[in-house]
């Protein structure tokens, strides 16, 4: 590992995206089992044995879950010609199993070229929709984003945390920044009150904690879709997935974890049958007219490079990339000595504002969207490397709302 100690940033990216393929295809879910005691006492011996041998070290704890989270996000987004800008702002606050609260700030940024055909002239409100006119628009942009992430010791602490941000007064330096910059591509066909949406990108990142001083450099992709069908039923359905792979680098520059995070969304609104909607709902049709209710699943893998095993294997990869036994090699590591977690939500989005434009090749059109997205916790799940699958006791599903 000292070795790294001079490796370039660029080289640990380029690194990232031949082990994307890798990480994706080697990490497998097997049936959860009661192994609570057998994970202890052999992670503890493990650990004991790394400390005996002189280390350093993995930390044999699973990190603390999200049993609660909600996200308020200001959409706006103005078209003049063949130019497009979008402007996000989010805040997502999350409550931790460990007692903490993370609250999340962020803002995005899009520019780039646009195309439509037709006019349009919607508005929604708490997800009901009302819409004229019918449109075909398409967009590809470049991004660019930051945010900052606070964490607050109780609720309380953190609803101070909200109020100074909502008056302008940041309340403490923060504990992580973030930055990322990608690509995107969006379009929308539309019919009066129907209207079919979708959005694709890719991105680079960074993110720092200024309170241990690791870096890590990710790599993300996802996709997400969605329907409205008619006013008085509101939103038919929406999904969405997402995949990031990380690699983490301690103070001096030198890696430490492997990650590789995927989760998607499946929900559905009032349009659709009654049967589908209780279904993604856990057996209940409630959920008010115009939101979206669903589930969503979230896998993650931590593969430490303070593992001796693991440290050879990647040693082999940083040195020929394009080994394919190294690479196979390294695939069988994450597949046996990885930190899994997967865990499951129930979700809720409504959604108000509107938009207007007209296009006929350029185009000329303003929108607004605020969107709220909670979820709670139903499930977590987690299995340490060369484990077996437990349920995470300490991650207590939230109470209903």
């Amino acid at each position: 590992m000292r070795s790294d100690s001079g490796q370039a940033t660029i080289d640990y990216v380029a690194i990232i995206a031949v082990l994307a393929i890798v990480l994706g295809l080697a990490v497998g879910v097997a049936p959860a089992g009661a192994a609570g005691i057998v994970n202890a006492v052999t992670g503890q011996i493990r650990h004991a044995l790394c400390r005996v041998g002189g280390g350093p070290c993995a930390d044999p704890r699973s990190k603390p879950c999200t049993v609660a989270s909600r996200r308020e996000l200001h959409h706006l987004a103005v078209s003049i010609g063949v130019v497009r800008i979008d402007r996000d702002r989010s805040v997502l606050r999350e409550a931790m199993s460990d007692g903490t609260v993370r609250l999340t700030v962020a803002l995005n940024a899009a520019f780039g070229a646009t195309f439509g055909a037709g006019a349009t002239a919607r508005a929604s409100v708490d997800g009901r929709r009302l819409g004229a006119g019918g449109e075909l628009l398409a967009a590809a942009q470049g991004t660019l984003g930051r945010a900052k992430v606070y964490v607050a010791r109780d609720a309380q602490e953190a609803d101070a945390f909200v109020r100074a941000l909502r008056d302008g007064r940041p309340p403490a330096p923060p504990r992580e920044v973030q930055y990322e910059g990608g690509v995107r591509g969006l379009g929308e066909a539309g019919l009066g009150a129907v209207a079919l949406e979708g959005l694709s990108g890719a991105a680079l990142g960074v993110r720092r904690d200024r309170a241990t001083g690791e870096t890590t450099l990710t790599l993300n992709a996802g996709a997400a879709g969605w329907g409205a069908i008619t006013t008085a039923f509101g939103p038919a359905g929406a999904a969405d997935r997402a995949t990031t792979f990380g690699l983490t680098l301690d103070r001096d520059r030198r890696p430490t974890e492997l990650s590789v995070s995927a989760g998607g969304t499946i929900a559905a609104g009032a349009a659709l049958p009654l049967a589908l909607r209780r279904a993604l709902r856990g057996g209940t049709g409630g959920g008010s007219v115009g939101s979206l209710e669903g589930r969503r699943w979230e896998l993650t893998a931590r593969l430490s490079l303070l593992d001796p095993a693991v440290r050879a294997t990647w040693e082999r990869v940083r040195r020929n990339p394009t080994s394919a036994a190294a690479v196979r090699a390294l695939g069988e590591a994450i597949r046996d000595r990885a930190h899994l977690d997967v865990r499951a939500y129930r979700t809720s989005t409504t959604a108000s504002g509107g938009a207007a434009g007209v296009a006929g090749g350029v185009r000329l059109a303003g929108e607004y969207d605020h969107v709220v997205d909670e979820a709670r916790l139903l499930s977590a799940s987690a299995r340490p490397p060369a484990g077996l699958w437990e349920r995470r006791l300490d991650c207590v599903p939230a109470p209903a709302a």
